[in-house]
């Protein structure tokens, strides 16, 4: 303490004249219009060089990520585009096809892809959103599914003009029903306890059900929001409770959303006729 004391002493003046320079410069700032509009202007600039600097290295240094969702991603249209061909001569009359069957006569398009980029997304709430650069100009919409290319990422709720609001799947009120091909079942809600930004939980799945670790968890053809066998993730563990009728099941997600970079966003293009026939109609007899 004596030697701070002493320190403080010996430069008592280049100190008082270091403080009292800052306190003329702030009070110039504050007070002088044109000063304090171009000290403004230039940390703003100064602050968005920064940022772009520091997206610049991180988009650089998650490359790899970056190249190995490409490849997931053409494995799974590929795999779409195989199926596609066989359907071709063996259901004329099928109306289930996404914006790939474009190039394919008699088939409707159900649904169509917009590419986003993300420039906001929290991983660390219990009610995770993200957001994105389209907006209402790019054609997005409320209600429209979203997903990366490893797997689903959340539902668009909100919407501006060039921007958009997403609520994740790392959302305590995101609920979706999920399919398990190797036992084609449909059954359960899967949902996030709000612990780990990997994982999620797989509710309400019969414990007669044969689950086991490792099994493919994908999304079902009764969502009119996502489009089915979009993963979702894969089966990390599976219990029981002696008291319950249910399995505990955890799901690891396929969307690592603490790199999330690039996404799509999906349109149903008839969302709103599979709605319409949703509503329950009630004939009077007179």
């Amino acid at each position: 303490m004596f030697i701070v004391l002493q320190w403080l002493k010996r430069n008592s003046y280049p100190l008082l004249a270091f403080f009292l320079f800052g306190f003329a410069v702030n009070q110039i700032m504050r007070f002088q219009i044109y000063q304090h509009s171009y000290y403004y202007n230039s940390s703003i600039s100064f602050a968005r060089t920064i940022d772009q600097w520091r997206n610049n290295v991180s988009s650089y240094l998650n490359l790899k990520n970056e190249n190995e969702g490409l490849r997931q991603e053409n494995l799974l249209l590929r795999g779409q585009l195989s199926i596609n061909k066989s359907a071709v001569n063996a259901f004329k009359d099928t109306t289930y096809f996404d914006s790939i069957s474009k190039s394919l006569n008699n088939y409707k398009v159900v649904y169509t892809y917009i590419r986003a980029n993300i420039v906001k997304n929290t991983v660390n709430s219990r009610n995770n959103y993200f957001i994105i650069d389209q907006g209402k100009k790019q054609g997005i919409l409320d209600g429209m599914a979203v997903i990366s290319p490893t797997g689903i990422v959340g539902v668009i709720i909100n919407t501006a003009d060039n921007f958009s609001r997403g609520m994740s799947v790392l959302n305590s009120k995101f609920e979706i029903t999920p399919y398990i091909p190797k036992i084609e079942l449909r059954q359960g809600v899967i949902g996030w306890s709000g612990m780990d930004y990997n994982v999620a939980d797989l509710k309400e799945v019969n414990r007669t059900e044969q689950l086991k670790k490792g099994m493919q968890v994908v999304t079902s053809n009764y969502s009119s929001i996502f489009p089915p066998n979009i993963p979702i993730g894969t089966i990390k563990e599976v219990s029981q409770k002696n008291n319950s009728n249910f399995h505990q099941i955890s799901i690891k997600l396929s969307t690592d959303f603490s790199r999330l970079q690039t996404v799509y966003c999906i349109k149903n293009n008839y969302h709103l006729e599979i709605d319409s026939l949703s509503n329950p109609i009630i004939d009077e007899v007179k």
